[in-house]
């Protein structure tokens, strides 16, 4: 058996793959072995058998090797590239009219647009041809390493009370881009305790709640809502595919009634009893009355609502709200050039969102699958909200629309996304559906050392 395996495994050119082939044809031989020696062969007897059964080892390598190659999603790579260049075209018109109506300062940053789309392909391209399980069994020493950085008020930058940026020398970094760069490494950490009980699923919710709590001190409510949400569509995923040894139906209910119900309670509480900062009640009565002071921005964007299906609708945008190129891209677009431009970009971004949710699916391992989803499910949670927020729904929130909106840190947080997810189809076929990716030995990290979890 081991030399039909060694020649076998040879044939096949991809190493990664060998250990998942060698684990499904062992498992088979094996499986053989036990239905021979069930007739009455002795053991000898029983694996001649069962390894003459499985053909030559040559041609089934050969077979092997084929199915076992490494993958790419040409599907979302052709979807990048065309919104990449569809959102460098919108930007570089926005430069023009504002030029053409004195309101450049409105703008800033859509002329360097398509730089940011670049530095955002390449930071893909990086990205894939990095193996996503070895960023999964770091997981836990980057996350540690993220929170440090957080922590070292030296390197962040704070405007008006609000934590906005990291700064490592001439790189600065939206402290929410940064921090939603964690939901793939939760992920791998929720995967790290797989097979475990209670205890085991008490630990994820605590890696889930860290993150929260420093979003929440800058404060960034949005930001750690996604957080919150996108981790706990992660970890539902794993305790309902058996990940910890908890009651499925029971655990899921408790998970997000405590992170729904809950919170909501207590902020109503807080709110009837004037126990918020002023700045929060002021949020809140924006978002629940719209005649007071703190929903001006919200009335300013319904004045816009009213659009043509096609054509622009004669109201000026540009210095009338702010950000008009990133936070009101979707509204300056409807007023601009009609709501049909509008459906089509939201249609890019879904069509690019459900492709990445569908090369994850593809994986073998469940690993991939959690890590995948969880990235898409970041775009897509920043999606309905700038969108809501666009409509005038919601009151003015910290979010984007995914690969349109300016800004060269979510434009290069989503492109890192689908990195992720071309590094997940490019290993479908080579892993098994559950692997060890705990580190072995100690890791030094400064003057810590860290054990094997």
């Amino acid at each position: 058996m081991e030399e039909y395996i060694r020649k076998l495994l040879e044939q096949v050119r991809f190493k990664k793959a060998h250990k998942g082939i060698e684990g499904e044809i062992r498992s088979h031989i094996e499986d053989q072995i036990n239905d021979n020696m069930g007739v009455g062969m002795d053991r000898e007897e029983a694996e001649k058998a069962a390894v003459a059964d499985m053909g030559d080892p040559i041609e089934v390598g050969i077979s092997m090797d084929r199915i076992h190659r490494p993958r790419i999603a040409w599907s979302v790579v052709a979807i990048a590239v065309l919104i990449g260049i569809a959102s460098s075209v919108v930007h570089e018109l926005m430069v023009l009219d504002a030029s053409a109506h004195d309101a450049s300062i409105s703008v800033i940053g859509s002329h360097v647009f398509y730089t940011n789309v670049l530095a955002g392909l390449i930071a893909m391209i990086v990205i894939y041809m990095i193996d996503y399980t070895v960023i999964a069994k770091y997981a836990k020493v980057i996350a540690i390493a993220m929170f440090v950085a957080l922590l070292l008020g030296s390197l962040g930058l704070t405007i008006n009370g609000v934590h906005m940026y990291l700064t490592v020398g001439p790189v600065r970094f939206l402290t929410s881009a940064f921090m939603l760069l964690y939901v793939p490494l939760y992920g791998a950490i929720v995967y790290k305790y797989r097979g475990g009980s209670a205890g085991a699923f008490l630990k994820v919710l605590i890696w889930m709640i860290v993150p929260a709590v420093f979003v929440l001190k800058w404060p960034r409510f949005m930001t750690a809502l996604v957080l919150v949400m996108t981790m706990a569509v992660q970890l539902s995923i794993a305790v309902a595919k058996g990940w910890f040894k908890v009651p499925k139906k029971i655990t899921i209910a408790v998970l997000w009634a405590s992170i729904t119900v809950l919170p909501l309670a207590i902020l109503a509480l807080l709110y009837r009893t004037g126990s918020l900062a002023n700045y929060q009640m002021e949020r809140i009565r924006a978002f629940l009355y719209l005649d007071n002071d703190a929903a001006f921005l919200t009335r300013t964007v319904r004045s816009f609502n009213e659009v043509n299906m096609v054509g622009d609708s004669g109201k000026e945008l540009l210095g009338a709200l702010p950000n008009p190129n990133s936070d009101f891209l979707l509204l300056y677009l409807a007023n601009k050039y009609g709501l049909v431009i509008v459906l089509v970009v939201v249609a890019a971004v879904v069509a690019m969102i459900v492709t990445g949710c569908i090369a994850s699916a593809k994986s073998k391992n469940q690993l991939g699958l959690v890590m995948g989803v969880g990235c898409m499910n970041v775009l897509l949670a920043n999606l309905i909200i700038n969108v809501f927020q666009n409509m005038g729904v919601v009151p003015y929130a910290d979010s984007f629309m995914p690969f349109f909106s300016a800004g060269g840190s979510n434009i290069v947080l989503a492109y890192i996304f689908l990195g992720i997810i071309l590094s997940i189809y490019k290993y479908k076929d080579a892993y098994p559906q559950n692997m060890d990716i705990g580190i072995r030995g100690r890791l030094k990290l400064g003057n810590m050392e860290i054990m094997k979890n």
